[in-house]
């Protein structure tokens, strides 16, 4: 009988494909990677006039996000608009910073870091951050 159980068990579960999850909020699969991905904004517009150059931005794209992640990142040109310090809103180019890394203290202080420098070689008065939990697979 208990042969016939096992067997029965078998066959029903033989159709079903399981997927086990890790006990987390995101249930990544077990071949993923749960990361935190950083998504930056930095304004393009100077306080007091002009522009980051496509040069400025290359120079600070290769020296400082590339060389604080080494292993990769996504710039993506955008337009955005954002209330300043003073009330005004002010409609500027924009680059966006994607970049992915483990969650650690090297990895927060480089990006701490990166929008630190941009904010003082530019006179920013921010550099806005998003911070989400993502599960990656390679």
């Amino acid at each position: 009988m208990a042969l016939v159980l096992v067997a029965a068990m078998q066959i029903t579960l033989a159709g079903c494909a399981v997927e086990w999850k890790r006990d987390h909020p995101l249930y990544c699969g077990m071949q993923e990677k749960t990361w935190i991905r950083d998504t930056l904004y930095f304004g393009l517009s100077i306080p007091g006039g002009g522009q980051v150059t496509d040069a400025d931005w290359k120079r600070f794209e290769t020296e400082i996000i590339g060389g604080a992640f080494p292993q990769g990142f996504t710039v993506i040109d955008a337009h955005g608009a954002w209330r300043g310090a003073n009330g005004e809103t002010t409609a500027e180019a924009t680059r966006i910073v994607i970049v992915t890394h483990a969650d650690d203290a090297a990895a927060e202080s480089a990006v701490r870091d990166t929008a630190e420098r941009y904010r003082t070689m530019y006179k920013q008065e921010a550099v806005m951050r998003e911070r989400d939990a993502v599960c990656l697979s390679f």
